[in-house]
């Protein structure tokens, strides 16, 4: 089993030293925090990540939860777990105080959600359905709505969903087709199934508020018809079952513990939330705490995985002289490369997700009107770049680590394996990479004719200019030349010929992330910090063998679709 170890150090490096994150307390929403409470929310997060949740992340991922006489099971130790995670606030961190949260700033939730995810993804999933439901209710809901549910999801009392997919309906929510109709009293009776609905049912808690997107009777069809609904498992009132069904439980690659099922709606009492046909702009303000949470996820478990390898790779003798001991494999060339590659990537994907938390937080409570909408238009920004990034880190660096541990990597006693079956959804869920890469071409670049990149690309300049005799400077500026070399690029064919600038959107937010990257460690490099000889080393490695990829990234942005559309579907189909 592998030994998690939550990364609380690098953790507050970045909060102090990179992000100086301290200067959001002198603000008024946060004058009831200080550095000193800060400190101490880290330090037992690290206790709590390591001590409760670490010990049910293998066995849970082996038991799995399961459907027992039409209710999910959760495997064993995830109910004391969830109790003790409940009962210490950590539900409601960054949730206002007058709804039973904290108050605490997004990027110290942020921070604690990687050890959160690092320790069991499994298990954060609950929790992260929780605070995204409450920010919505918040933002939207009536006072009676928001006074009866949020305290409770803040407590951990009920839990929530995020009902989306149906069969017909992944990414193409257009065609949703669960019906909502109005009821005399006000509320509305929902009929219909979805489909992939994390934690649609548990064992944990006995109300579950089912946040639903459907369809009103006579709506226009495609997105225009949608309004938005909450649905309890129990009815609020009565406390009986509310015509809200579990008829499956999905058996996947990874994630096991977190159950996936299919919801079924027999007339289920709902209220509507938000206005009439609004349902998707509505669940868009969930969206911030979502993408955030599914790139920390990835860096959790990039993290994770990279914690397990560097330990074995110290411990592990293989090679050397025949006459003599075997070494530990740290020592290797090739070893070398790979936890060096899972250092850097780590390392530059932590601070770009904890960079994008802390703008969210600056874009609430910066100074004037100007700045925070600066800041706004940074974080809308960074984040689809961080969640397709930081999900692609965490998969890949998993993988290197299975590498590293080499056939005990490969066998599940290690504990690694799953790092890489947990971690391939996170390309897929909470929007798919690829419309995460249209959507950085199409709206943050495109829209406002690249304020959003302008920004990034700004604050960038400013860091290189202070950091002249910066090892990394070159490569930084040399990735940021290029992006500035598309802009135009981008802007004209998202004008004329959009389909083409689709065909290069992955590998631009690539190039995006991987300058964004090396614009992290350009700012770790210049801390002076203790410490700074690794991150010296560390910067100089993105720089030179990571940052390489920028002038293949580049050339693929440029392609045109054609390179694309040169078969038939017909002869692309007949493999």
């Amino acid at each position: 089993m592998a030994d998690y170890r939550p990364p609380v150090d690098d953790l507050r490096f970045i909060l102090n030293e990179v992000l100086d994150w301290q200067g959001l307390l002198t603000s008024a929403p946060y004058a009831h925090v200080d550095g000193e409470l800060g400190e101490a929310v880290l330090e037992e997060a690290a206790k709590v990540t390591r001590r409760v949740l670490a010990p049910i992340n293998q066995p849970g991922d082996e038991q799995g939860s399961s459907l027992r006489d039409g209710r999910v099971i959760t495997p064993d130790g995830f109910g004391a777990a969830y109790r003790h995670y409940a009962e210490g606030g950590w539900i409601g961190l960054d949730l206002p105080r007058e709804h039973g949260g904290q108050d605490l700033p997004l990027v110290l939730q942020a921070a604690v959600a990687e050890m959160v995810n690092g320790a069991c993804v499994a298990f954060a999933m609950l929790p992260l359905m929780q605070r995204a439901a409450a920010r919505l209710l918040i933002a939207h809901g009536d006072p009676e709505t928001v006074q009866r549910i949020v305290p409770r999801l803040a407590a951990g009392d009920w839990a929530a969903t995020i009902c989306i997919s149906e069969a017909q309906a992944g990414s193409d929510v257009g065609r949703i087709r669960i019906m909502a109709r109005p009821a005399a009293d006000g509320a509305y009776a929902l009929s219909g199934t979805k489909i992939f609905i994390t934690f649609g049912d548990h064992d944990l808690t006995e109300q579950i508020c089912h946040i639903v997107l459907a369809r009103t009777p006579g709506a226009p069809p495609g997105t225009r018809g949608l309004s938005l609904f909450v649905v309890p498992r129990l009815d609020f009132e009565s406390g009986q079952a509310n015509g809200v069904t579990v008829s499956r439980v999905e058996h996947k690659m990874g994630l096991r513990a977190s159950p996936t099922c299919v919801v079924d709606f027999g007339d289920a009492r709902g209220w509507r939330i938000g206005g009439q046909g609004e349902g998707l702009k509505t669940l868009f303000t969930m969206v911030n705490t979502m993408r955030l949470e599914v790139a920390m996820q990835g860096v959790a478990v990039a993290g994770a995985a990279t914690g397990a390898a560097l330990a074995y790779a110290a411990e592990r003798p293989q090679g050397g002289p025949p006459d003599a001991p075997a070494v530990p494999i740290i020592n290797h060339v090739d070893v070398r490369r790979m936890l060096m590659i899972m250092r850097a990537r780590t390392g530059a994907m932590r601070a770009l997700v904890l960079e994008a938390a802390c703008q969210l937080d600056l874009a609430q409570v910066a100074g004037s009107a100007e700045a925070r909408q600066d800041a706004r238009r940074l974080a809308q920004w960074l984040l689809p770049v961080c969640k397709v990034c930081g999900s692609q880190a965490g998969f890949e660096v998993a993988n290197l680590a299975v590498q590293v541990l080499g056939g005990h990597g490969y066998v599940s006693d290690a504990g690694v394996e799953q790092y890489v079956r947990d971690s391939r959804v996170m390309a897929i869920y909470e929007g798919a990479n690829g419309i995460q890469a249209l959507d950085l071409v199409s709206r943050k670049l495109a829209r406002d004719q690249g304020r959003h990149y302008d920004i990034f690309a700004a604050r960038i300049r400013a860091d290189l200019e202070a950091a002249k005799q910066s090892p990394i400077r070159r490569a930084v500026a040399d990735g940021l030349a290029r992006l500035d070399r598309l802009k135009p690029l981008f802007l004209e064919r998202m004008a004329h010929t959009p389909r083409d600038g689709e065909a290069g959107a992955d590998a631009y937010l690539a190039l995006v992330g991987l300058v964004g990257g090396g614009w992290m460690w350009l700012r770790m490099a210049q801390s002076g910090a203790p410490g700074q000889e690794v991150r010296d080393a560390l910067a100089t490695f993105y720089a030179d063998y990571l940052m390489a990829e920028v002038e293949t990234l580049e050339m693929r942005a440029r392609l045109e679709a054609g390179l694309f559309d040169s078969l038939t579907a017909e002869q692309l189909a007949a493999y």
